[in-house]
């Protein structure tokens, strides 16, 4: 089996995922309803949120530029910025290829080692990981009755109530965790040397890097756009106006594990588990799914746009050899 097969077969899974979540997120949405719930809510505060979500995507360029200075490359902001959002269309094709292909878009930039700048990545990733996990913590803490029922309630016992009666999805589970392993190992059996030495330079910028505390500013900025957004989604929404801050930060980090979940885009994943979510809030269903698809919808189409210009100035520059011009 060839690459290009390997390729089409990945990208035809994961759109079958991403197209089976979205239609167990809708089969039971009443569509008149969720038609008139798009019209009660208030665009102006939406569109508010999207221009904080693009500022987000800014703070995400400035924090990665850093690494890469710190590896001793000089970078234009625009080839970060264009590789950047070039890497989140891609995770609409395959989740997380996105990682990779803006890597390789630097390579083609501006002659930076593929290895070398996913280390950077890796930094990135565990910086928000660290985040992440920050939120979680603070959510437990600060809202521990309202996510001790969204776990038991909404995850914990339709989980248990499924596998005890599909004991088939356990080993469906276990197969594909095995699959993606081997594929792991033998990916990098393949390429050991020259991988182990790049992530190793990679990650050492984690340390090293002059900016230290910039990087992490930038990174709280990133989180803080991230909080907001989904805020001013509640409160342009009637049925969750009522809804404040800590809220908005309960169902940041129950949207961030649909993300996390690997169907394009956060597609199906995303919707479900904050409608689950604002269930818990007496929120309905439907309810739910209106207020997912807003915040969700709304950094897609900018996500899109924005990755498809990047990707247009990119295919321009690679035809007309202007890679230099760009990184003076």
């Amino acid at each position: 089996m060839n690459k290009r097969t390997v390729k089409i077969l990945k990208y035809l899974f994961f759109l079958a995922l991403a197209i089976t979540l979205m239609y167990i997120a809708f089969k039971s949405v009443d569509f008149d309803k969720f038609i008139s719930g798009l019209r009660s809510v208030d665009y102006g505060l939406v569109a508010i949120s999207v221009i904080i979500g693009i500022a987000g995507y800014v703070f995400r360029v400035l924090r990665w530029k850093i690494l890469i200075d710190s590896l001793g490359y000089g970078v234009s902001i625009k080839n970060v910025y264009n590789a950047t959002m070039i890497g989140y269309l891609a995770n609409f094709t395959i989740p997380r290829i996105g990682e990779i292909i803006r890597c390789s878009v630097l390579k083609k930039t501006d002659r930076i080692d593929f290895e070398k700048t996913l280390g950077t990545v890796i930094v990135e990733r565990c910086y928000d990981l660290i985040f992440l996990l920050f939120f979680l913590v603070f959510v437990v803490v600060i809202r521990f009755k309202v996510f001790g029922a969204f776990i038991s309630e909404k995850i914990y016992q339709p989980l248990i109530e499924r596998i005890s009666a599909m004991p088939i999805l356990l080993i469906i589970t276990a197969t594909v965790i095995a699959a993606a392993i081997a594929f792991f190992i033998f990916y990098i059996r393949k390429r050991t040397g020259k991988i182990i030495s790049g992530l190793i330079s990679g990650l050492k910028t984690g340390i090293t890097m002059k900016n230290r505390k910039k990087f992490l500013l930038y990174t709280i900025l990133i989180y803080l756009c991230y909080w907001f957004t989904g805020f001013l989604v509640l409160k342009a929404t009637p049925t969750t106006s009522s809804l404040n801050a800590m809220d908005a930060l309960f169902l940041f980090v129950v949207g961030a594990f649909g993300w996390v979940i690997p169907a394009q885009g956060g597609f199906g994943s995303y919707h479900i588990l904050v409608a689950l979510g604002l269930g818990v809030y007496g929120v309905s269903y439907e309810d739910g799914i209106i207020v997912a698809t807003i915040a969700h919808e709304s950094q897609v189409i900018f996500m899109i746009l924005l990755g498809v210009v990047s990707l247009v100035a990119f295919i321009g520059f690679r035809k007309k050899g202007t890679y230099k011009s760009l990184t003076k």
